[in-house]
Formats: structure tokens, C-alpha cells, sequence
């Protein structure tokens, strides 16, 4: 276990991140009540599926949708815990400022995904509002709380990816003044 990586210390450093940092637990707990509920829905269809050879009505839509709402909701928390999955062989070798390099074009790539994502995201968001669109043959299953929550998770996440670039590029800039580098994690 001592060969793990270290991660920096999980405390708001400012305003802006204090404010996020509520935020981000804010839609992770959502995210958790989401989980919860496709649970349940998972065990009914399964209980109804056994006992009864009938499967719950439109079941597959529920996880299809809810699944948005995790991965979305929760994803702005896991950069900020730097809990992605990082292959860092050559990074950990680099000095701070070399590492703070590596995370800033990685953060500033990752922007540029994530908004062109929640760009497509806001997109269709609004035709499914236009057009009431929704999902699902026996409940009709609105789909537009799925591409909202898309939305405002890509939207929490860009702002955590451009205070990680600030952070990244003042270590870069001034590393005395910048965020302290561990093992090839910032």
C-alpha cells in the first residue's frame, strides 16, 4: 500500500473553492439518492422478473436515464479528490513544476471536452424541452431532468477544471506560491 499515490490535502483553499467544494458534495449526495433508487428499481424487476416471469415496466429506461445523473453529478468531486485514473510512470519522475505542466494541459484538454460536451449537452437539452421528449412505451419517462443534470455536472466540473488551471499554472509561474506537488499528483 506504500507504493499508492499521495493525494494533496482535501481542503478549500478560497472562496471560489469553499463555494464549489458545496457544491460538489451537494450533487454527489443527489447522485447517491439516484444510486439508491436504481437500486431499488434493479431489485424489483429482478424480484418481478423471478416470482412473477414479468419484468417491471420500462426498468431499463430508469437505469438508462439515472446513470446520467451519476456519472454527471458526480464527476467535478472525483477531479477535485484527483480520483481519476492516472498512469503517472513518467510524471512522478518530473520535478513539481514539470508535474504542475502535465496536470494543466491535462486540465486545459479536459475543459475543452467538457464544454464541448456540455455544449451538445445544452443543445439538446433545449430541443428536448421544445419537443417534450420522452422515453419509455408503458410510463412515458421525460428525458429532459437526464440532460439538465448533464448540464449543471459539466458545468460544476468546468469550473473546477479552470481553478485547477490557476492552481496549475501559478505553481507553474511561482511554485513558492503554488499548490504543493506530491508524488505526481498536485
Amino acid at each position: 500500500m506504500d507504493d499508492l499515490p499521495k493525494h494533496r490535502p482535501l481542503q478549500p483553499t478560497g472562496f471560489v473553492d469553499r463555494v464549489l467544494w458545496k457544491i460538489e458534495d451537494t450533487l454527489v449526495i443527489f447522485a447517491g439518492l439516484v444510486v439508491f433508487a436504481l437500486m431499488i428499481v434493479v431489485t424489483a424487476d429482478v424480484i418481478s422478473r423471478s416470482l412473477f416471469n414479468r419484468p417491471l415496466p420500462n426498468s431499463y429506461e430508469y437505469m438508462e436515464l439515472g446513470m446520467v445523473f451519476v456519472v454527471y453529478l458526480g464527476v467535478s468531486k472525483v477531479q477535485r479528490e484527483k480520483g481519476h485514473i492516472a498512469i503517472d510512470m513518467i510524471t512522478k519522475r518530473l520535478p513539481p513544476r514539470g508535474i504542475a505542466a502535465v496536470e494543466l494541459l491535462g486540465c486545459i484538454i479536459g475543459l475543452i471536452l467538457m464544454g464541448a460536451i456540455g455544449w451538445w449537452g445544452a443543445i439538446a437539452a433545449w430541443t428536448s424541452y421544445e419537443t417534450a421528449e420522452y422515453i419509455g412505451s408503458v410510463a412515458r419517462l421525460p428525458v429532459l431532468p437526464a440532460r439538465l443534470s448533464l448540464v449543471i455536472g459539466v458545468i460544476v466540473i468546468c469550473l473546477r477544471l479552470l481553478l485547477d488551471i490557476w492552481r496549475y499554472a501559478r505553481t507553474i509561474i511561482r511554485p513558492e506560491q503554488g499548490v504543493q506537488v506530491m508524488e505526481g499528483h498536485v
